[in-house]
């Protein structure tokens, strides 16, 4: 199976460790460029075989228009009405309103965390109050988000923040990320996460491949989101083990 690979869409580190165990299993990958109007990539990529892409949106279009195969994992039950909808209480932010960036009001005094009800990528999950989002705004990197959808919900109490990646409906690897507000990057994961991670999976999943971030929280594990697996970064998952899984599953 061809791997492509969209230029930028991971930060250096997690691009060393996927070409890396792409090199070491001898599995052939291209890195490409996307057009800026999407429909075409530097350089083409003519593969008669299956192919799988590590890009966001306008590769995971190309990949569907191109009849790629598996492609991309990337569909439209990756939105947060939708997971509510599966989840309910499983859900960390559960009941949260829908709304447009530019007609969130928040208090002066306390944050609450804003993030795009999508995974379109438009920017990470943001932790603010009414001065922090003014700001955000006016920035270059929010300026042209005002229509932008996304989810307003108070704040909660986590304790640790955990990345699992799912093949295939199997978890194959994993990772620690995040211990109370601080990085933390660990392979070793309780056997609780994991086990949670297989019951929310026989519950529903936006795709049979996809990652799942999971939090501990004072409620217990709850679902913090779920992303496109073909864009998600790793943190201290084992790449190899995602690489060879991907491979048995759909090569």
């Amino acid at each position: 199976m061809h791997w492509i690979i969209q230029k930028g869409i991971y930060k250096s580190g997690n691009y060393n460790l996927l070409v890396g165990a792409l090199s070491t299993m001898d599995i052939p990958y291209t890195v490409v460029s996307i057009s800026s109007d999407g429909m075409d990539s530097e350089p083409e990529v003519h593969a008669e075989e299956k192919v799988y892409v590590c890009g966001a949106l306008r590769l995971s279009k190309i990949a569907e228009i191109r009849g790629w195969y598996p492609g991309s994992f990337l569909n439209e039950s990756f939105r947060f009405d939708l997971w509510d909808e599966q989840l309910g209480e499983e859900l960390l932010n559960h009941g949260a309103q829908t709304q447009k960036l530019g007609e969130v009001k928040l208090s002066e005094n306390s944050s609450s965390f804003v993030r795009p009800s999508e995974d379109n990528k438009a920017f990470d999950g943001l932790v603010a109050n009414q001065e922090i989002l003014d700001e955000f705004l006016t920035e270059q990197s929010g300026s042209n988000l005002h229509d932008l959808d996304v989810i307003v919900a108070p704040l909660k109490k986590i304790y640790r923040e955990y990345r699992l990646f799912i093949v295939k409906n199997q978890v194959v690897t994993g990772s620690l990320y995040k211990a109370g507000s601080k990085p933390q990057l660990s392979d070793l994961i309780d056997e609780d996460v994991i086990g949670y991670g297989n019951r929310i999976i026989e519950k529903w999943t936006p795709a049979e491949s996809c990652v799942i971030d999971i939090a501990l929280t004072d409620r217990g594990l709850k679902v913090i989101e779920f992303n496109n697996i073909n864009s998600s970064g790793f943190y201290a998952s084992n790449v190899q083990r995602y690489v060879e899984a991907i491979e048995i599953a759909y090569a």
